[in-house]
């Protein structure tokens, strides 16, 4: 297949770099990154280790599906760049964040959005480098729930290059727990500033990330998707499998970048107010990081 990866951060190059295994990759990045690459490859360490050779220059050629990998305040902008310069296409989500689908669907058209998710931890080390610090299992769908045809070839090129990935009949679900657990470990460690892993080892933060989850399990509940108590387990295997990778909210925070917390947590605050649900823990994590994007810290 050949797939076109739009925002290759950590996460896009990461995928970028296995598919290219086996496809026709192309990455579409910030300049510095993709120079680097083109002059010495895309060197990859941790779980994975390597350097990759995906295509940084467009031939002019047709393809198949474009991985959308930008921060998701980023969404709307990317996917109006990705129609300008490649037409319509099918474009896969794999963000953080509640809304990437339907802005893919507004701006391309319902039949050519999809939805997904993963948990593979990614940090990105210098332009042309990152780091694989856990891997993890990546599930997509089509948003009516079918199985289409080009659900199983990307499903199957996907396996094949190691990404191990599953289909879903109810993608909206997933992308509901995977926005849960984002909020309790990606507000959490941005807040704590500390890797995955130091959640579980502390008896407040794990009490703090088992009462966030709860918090996004009656919103999600109210929204009219079924999702339950296994987020909460969930959420603290993902964390003990990615417990050496800094989550891309705090990996934010450190380089004085804009979040995504308006985006996980904020938008679980809207829905939450939209059922006349309180959230006051994701109300804490929003502003407090909002706050700490704005303030000066000492040291």
């Amino acid at each position: 297949m050949k797939f076109i990866v739009y925002g290759a951060g950590a996460l896009g190059s990461l995928f970028g770099a296995l598919l290219s295994t086996k496809h026709d990759v192309l990455l579409v990045g910030r300049e510095e990154h993709i120079k680097a690459i083109e002059k010495n490859g895309l060197k990859i360490e941790g779980a994975t280790k390597g350097i990759f050779y995906p295509k940084v220059k467009w031939d002019g050629s047709r393809y198949d599906v474009v991985l959308l990998t930008t921060k998701s305040y980023d969404t709307r902008k990317a996917v109006k760049e990705i129609k300008e310069k490649f037409g319509k296409i099918a474009v896969l989500s794999l963000q953080n964040g509640l809304r990437n689908e339907e802005i893919i669907a507004e701006e391309m058209g319902m039949e050519y959005a999809l939805g997904g998710i993963t948990s593979h931890g990614a940090t990105f080390l210098q332009a042309g480098k990152i780091y694989h610090a856990g891997k993890g299992e990546t599930v997509i769908g089509e948003l009516n729930g079918k199985i289409t045809e080009r659900i199983r070839k990307i499903v199957d090129a996907f396996n094949e290059c190691g990404i191990e990935t599953k289909i879903s009949r109810n993608i909206k679900e997933e992308i509901w727990r995977k926005a849960i657990i984002n909020s309790a470990i990606n507000g959490l460690t941005a807040v704590l500033r500390c890797k995955n892993g130091e959640i579980l080892r502390d008896a407040h933060a794990k009490k703090l990330l088992e009462e966030i989850c709860k918090e996004g399990i009656r919103v999600a509940n109210a929204e009219g998707v079924e999702v339950g108590n296994e987020v909460i387990q969930k959420a603290k295997e993902i964390a003990y499998k990615t417990a050496d990778n800094i989550s891309s909210m705090l990996q934010d925070i450190l380089k004085g970048k804009k979040t995504e917390v308006e985006e996980i947590n904020g938008e679980i605050i809207k829905i939450a107010k939209k059922h006349g649900i309180e959230a006051p823990l994701n109300e804490f994590l929003t502003y407090a990081i909002k706050a700490m994007e704005n303030v000066r810290h000492l040291g």
